[in-house]
């Protein structure tokens, strides 16, 4: 039976390339070579014979339905530090997966959570398909930084920061005072708007995690001492009161944001994730309510979680961090200069279950937020960093407390006044705003996340999994929730 079928395809003129077998359809079908002049006629005749269902083309290709063409905006600290003239770019000039090694500063957090690839839909002939421009953050998304302010002047945040607003209540707790503007002594907040939306394509510095998102800052910390340098005191200057971080979010709430990013805590919540002080607890839930995503840091003393963090409905962010065969905070081992791997810091608090990967029942998320072995630790792979205040607290003319690095872009910057003044930080005030500036990224390409179930769900069940029992619902991967945002049927 086999020959005579040969011989009547052969007859029509064809030669046999392969034969299929689909056995639960019941069908073989037979791939034929044939001269271009001749595909009509032998089409007609193959139609003809006993036995056949269908004759049709093949051989057409077939491409990866996926963004293959990741999107580097032009940040220097973001690219990897690309140099012009006769000067090669040094090795890690977009060289995945980090564009950045122990001693090559960078932003390595982004690239940990496909940021370029997330980009990448913004633009033509990424390989997937699908564009859409505002896969590079929307100006209409707002993210509110409830924080120790920001620095409005800096070259990172100048076009970013749409409104300011600061509550300050005094230690008796019997005044509060309000500003229209919200300056940041500290640095704190300075950093953490940088990585969820410092200024994107702007030849300065670093992108931010929201891309081209805008910002609403809140400043609800008064002005430091040098004591806050040291995250284990009790002076009150170095605390928020409840009553600003309720005026911060209720004013946040009423002016429409739609993702707020929280980098402060204490406290814990009882059963049920309520917190344990009524003010803000009640702000927070005023927040879930009207639909928005709130983000807040785990807390840096292991757990249990922090308030707000641990508030139902509130998306808690932990820190992870890359362990390359240097010494690290955690004493983390496994990882080598050349196959870093990514780990939760153990200062990084977490709830319960500890670890439910992909499951939008767990504690919360991580995120990148860094693990130094100690303040001096030389290793660029063990920080984050980006951008500080260019107006810290000092007591004296020669007090650094707060001093970040205010010089031009590393290593050609050309920059004469407002400086890129940055620092290396970590903690989960650091892997907050990741999260925050995802969500936030997702909400430009797709308004129907707008709400926080919906989108820690898509967070959650897009993460990755670095098999971390503590790592909640793993670390975000900003790639694959773009792709699922956008339907991408090939998921990365």
């Amino acid at each position: 039976m086999a020959s005579s079928i040969a011989a009547r395809e052969a007859s029509t003129g064809a030669r046999p390339v392969a034969s299929y077998d689909f056995p639960y359809i019941g069908t073989t079908m037979h791939v034929l070579s044939v001269p271009t002049s001749q595909i009509a006629s032998v089409e007609s005749l193959l139609r003809a014979q006993t036995g056949v269902l269908g004759v049709g083309l093949t051989g057409e290709r077939r491409f990866a339905a996926k963004v293959t063409t990741p999107y580097f905006p032009n940040d220097p600290y973001f690219d990897g530090f690309k140099t012009t003239g006769a000067t090669a770019p040094p090795a890690t000039y977009e060289v995945g997966p980090y564009e950045e090694t122990n001693n090559v500063p960078g932003q390595w957090d982004m690239h940990a959570i496909g940021l370029e690839y997330a980009f990448g839909y913004s633009q033509g002939g990424n390989g997937s398909g699908i564009v859409n421009a505002n896969a590079l953050g929307s100006s209409s998304i707002k993210i509110a930084m409830i924080d120790t302010g920001e620095d409005v002047l800096h070259p990172e945040l100048a076009s970013k920061v749409v409104y300011q607003k600061c509550y300050i209540t005094n230690e008796a707790g019997t005044a509060q005072s309000i500003s229209n503007f919200a300056p940041d002594p500290f640095g704190h907040g300075t950093d953490t708007a940088g990585i969820a939306a410092a200024a994107t394509n702007n030849n300065i510095g670093f992108a931010g995690a929201g891309g081209n998102v805008v910002l609403y800052d809140y400043r609800v910390f008064p002005t430091p001492d040098d004591n806050c340098g040291n995250d284990n005191n009790s002076d009150a200057q170095c605390s928020s009161d409840t009553a600003d971080i309720y005026s911060a979010i209720t004013d946040a709430v009423n002016r429409g944001v739609n993702v707020i990013s929280i980098s402060l805590g204490g406290g814990d919540c009882t059963t049920g994730g309520v917190d344990s002080d009524p003010v803000e607890g009640s702000a927070i839930a005023n927040a879930i309510a009207k639909n928005i995503i709130v983000v807040a840091a785990a807390g840096n003393s292991g757990p249990p979680l922090n308030a707000p963090a641990c508030d139902s409905g509130v998306i808690a962010a932990g820190a992870t961090s890359l362990d390359d065969g240097s010494p690290n905070g955690t004493g983390h081992t496994g990882g080598t200069a050349s196959k870093p791997v990514e780990y939760v810091a153990s200062y990084s608090a977490y709830g319960s279950p500890a670890a439910s990967a992909k499951s939008a029942s767990a504690w919360g998320i991580v995120a990148p937020g860094g693990d130094p072995g100690s303040d001096i630790d030389a290793d660029d792979l063990h920080w984050i960093e980006n951008i500080w205040t260019s107006t810290p607290y000092q007591s004296s003319s020669s007090d650094t407390t707060f001093e970040g690095e205010c010089t031009n872009d590393y290593p050609n910057g050309t920059l004469t006044t407002n400086p890129d003044c940055r620092t290396l930080i970590a903690g989960t005030s650091m892997s907050t705003p990741h999260v925050a500036g995802a969500a936030a990224l997702i909400l430009s390409v797709n308004a129907s996340y707008q709400s926080p179930t919906a989108m820690k769900t898509l967070l959650c069940t897009t993460a990755d999994d670095i098999g971390d029992p503590h790592e909640g619902c793993g670390r975000v991967n900003v790639y694959r929730a773009m792709a699922t945002a956008l339907s991408d049927p090939n998921l990365p």
